[in-house]
């Protein structure tokens, strides 16, 4: 029986990235579908969202908390650089990945069926300073796959199914080489939602 719970949709990109970290630590893990902001998934997490693990008797939420929690209790390869400036720079990337990526690539789509100029501009924006930092590819900190990609890999991934898609990373060479090499990884293709 797998010893890690994740609690969540699969088609979350949070939840996804929680899964992703289990395979990349070669931990194994059940997805346990939610009835969503009910009593007992609030008493699992109590702002009402996912994904939430559970190890044993330890419950936690924030997908933040249980990257680093499987990254530092499990066996596997490192998913964060060995040196405090390094693990800062994985650390500005996923907060950047969460506040900026996401809110410009996948928030508006809540709402929306297609991005305004407006929000394409913006999205392209961010895009771009991606694209930027992964010349140094092929992975957001370099030679290493880190938490860092595990976060921005399912809201690329769920943009890519966007009509504007083409229109936002046209010409960014640096993401495509990327999106290449995290793509054909296994906690990419095995998190694909159903």
């Amino acid at each position: 029986m797998p010893d890690i719970e994740i609690h969540g949709f699969a088609q979350s990109t949070y939840v996804r990235t929680a899964r992703m970290t289990c395979i990349e630590k070669g931990v194994a893990h059940t997805l346990v579908p939610l009835d969503f902001r009910s009593d007992a998934h609030r008493a699992l997490h109590p702002f009402g969202r996912m994904p939430i693990m559970r190890d044993g008797d330890l419950v936690l939420f924030e997908t933040l908390a249980i990257a680093f929690y499987l990254d530092e209790t499990r066996d596997g390869p490192a998913l964060q650089p060995a040196d405090p400036p390094g693990r800062a720079r994985m650390l500005a990337w996923i907060t950047a990945a969460t506040d900026y990526v996401h809110g410009t690539l996948l928030r508006p789509y809540l709402a929306v069926d297609s991005l305004s100029a407006e929000q394409r501009a913006a999205a392209r924006e961010n895009l771009e300073i991606v694209d930027l930092a992964l010349s140094k590819g092929p992975f957001l900190l370099g030679a290493q796959l880190t938490l860092a990609d595990l976060f921005l890999a399912p809201m690329v991934g769920f943009a890519e199914g966007q009509a504007e898609f083409a229109e936002l990373t046209g010409g960014l060479d640096g993401l495509d080489a990327w999106r290449q090499a995290v793509w054909t990884r296994d906690s990419f293709r095995r998190t694909l939602a159903q």
